[in-house]
């Protein structure tokens, strides 16, 4: 079994666990954050690397959703306020490019995304977000370092 048929068949196999697990003990966790992780792991290149742009992308964009909607809710005002701030965020996430750990613009915006969309506007909410993202990025390396085990094994 090639490498990309062996990732492709760990992934799989991973989030239906996940999705499993997730439903049978109840977990307050999102499993679709996870899949954006993990997709965001791929698009990163992978390895170590990716795990780390991945990572701190990803739970960057949970901070500054966090950040922008607390600002927001401080200020108050009409929804051109709440646009300004929401703008200022796109703005320093794309700021934050400038620093190399911090670099991966997509990842930050799909956490951001994903800490929108699933409404966190508290630390505890936020800390959920990531701690999903962060699973669905380890579950992305582990799958590609077990692919690449076993297509290793299988040449």
């Amino acid at each position: 079994m090639n490498a990309s048929t062996a990732r492709a068949l760990l992934v799989g196999l991973l989030v239906a666990l996940w999705v499993w697990v997730s439903n049978t003990a109840r977990l307050n966790l999102s499993v679709w954050a996870g899949v954006v992780a993990l997709g965001c792991f791929f698009a990163a290149g992978g390895g170590v690397s990716g795990l780390q742009k991945t990572l701190f992308g990803t739970v960057s964009g949970v901070v500054w959703v966090l950040v922008a909607d607390a600002v927001r809710v401080a200020i108050g005002g009409t929804s051109i306020v709440g646009a300004l701030v929401w703008g200022a965020m796109a703005c320093g996430i794309m700021f934050q490019a400038r620093v190399p750990l911090l670099s991966f613009t997509a990842g930050a915006f799909a956490g951001a995304g994903v800490a929108r969309l699933l409404g966190a506007n508290t630390v505890n909410e936020g800390i959920r977000v990531g701690v999903a993202l962060a699973i669905g990025a380890v579950l992305a390396f582990g799958a590609e370092r077990v692919a690449g085990a076993i297509a290793a094994r299988r040449a």
